[in-house]
């Protein structure tokens, strides 16, 4: 695994052009050795997400047209990914909560649900492997490579810093915003995507000043996880409700809804303060602040 940060000592430039290239390459090896289906998949998922963290960054340097279709095309080869994972993480997060017997319903009817919903995994692995998605996913990595040669990142400099952050940061505090007043999955979803993105986007310039950086992301990482955990729980009662009939029964769903809606009450009562922390300062404030850090480590 490579690391994913700008070294001191580069040019942003440098650090852009050669985290971009291990990612291709850290894709490449994932793809070339798939020995555990379910670990490749989020690692390509994870690399697909640090790739676009960076190319937000950098986006009002490379132009909108060159960022949108590269964004759009690494959003598309993580969406191939995205249902495969998706069972994964349904499958593993009823089995622990099976063995901590936080699941209201008997064991029978527990087993059922989950062959149920290993059947569905095992018919998106079979699409997965019939159209040879993993080798499609490899080869594009040499075509990204052949594109990042022709990336205009000649004028990188301390802007691209300031303009990249700002963007996520509002883009954080407009989610933020949204999801307080309306408590509904979809602006969620779109909050977890946009702190990921200003985790990745933290992790990558951290040598700047590594102990406010470690700090600070450490605790991003935590509302990032928070997030996910709510968006895993979120897409688990999905399914469980378009179950079909015989699979489990209206009880069991009910049962299994209400103990899973409470989980997310919980992972909201820490979420939330944990954020109001996170993102005290407007904007301005904050990318002036992490704009100088850069600024002040190069002198």
């Amino acid at each position: 695994m490579y690391l994913f940060a700008i070294d001191n000592q580069e040019e942003l430039q440098e650090g852009v052009t050669r985290v971009l290239g291990e990612q291709f390459n850290y894709i490449e090896y994932q793809t070339s050795i798939p020995k555990d289906i379910d670990t490749t998949v989020h690692e390509v998922r994870k690399a697909l997400k640090r790739i676009r963290a960076l190319l937000r960054l950098i986006r009002w340097d490379i132009g909108e047209e060159l960022f949108l279709r590269e964004n759009r095309k690494f959003r598309e080869l993580g969406r191939q990914l995205s249902a495969l994972r998706d069972y994964h993480v349904i499958i593993t997060h009823l089995a622990s909560h099976f063995e901590a017997q936080e699941l209201q319903i008997p064991e029978a009817n527990y087993i059922r649900l989950v062959e149920h919903v290993n059947q569905l995994k095992e018919t998106e692995l079979k699409q997965l492997v019939d159209q040879k998605t993993l080798v499609a996913i490899k080869n594009e990595m040499s075509f990204a490579r052949e594109e990042l040669a022709n990336y205009p990142l000649e004028s990188l400099g301390p802007h691209t810093i300031k303009h990249g952050v700002s963007h996520i940061y509002n883009q954080c505090l407009d989610k933020i915003t949204e999801s307080q007043l309306k408590l509904d999955d979809h602006p969620l979803h779109e909050l977890r995507k946009k702190v990921k993105y200003l985790l990745n986007q933290m992790t990558l310039i951290q040598e700047v000043w590594p102990d406010f950086f470690k700090h600070y992301s450490l605790s991003l990482k935590r509302a990032s996880d928070l997030l996910g955990d709510d968006h895993n729980i979120a897409e688990t009662i999905i399914l469980i409700n378009k179950l079909p009939d015989g699979t489990v029964s209206v009880d069991d769903k009910a049962k299994l809804t209400q103990s899973f809606q409470s989980e997310r009450e919980q992972i909201h009562r820490e979420l939330w303060p944990l954020l109001g922390k996170l993102f005290t300062e407007g904007a301005s404030a904050f990318v002036k602040r992490i704009t100088s850090y850069w600024l002040i480590s190069r002198e």
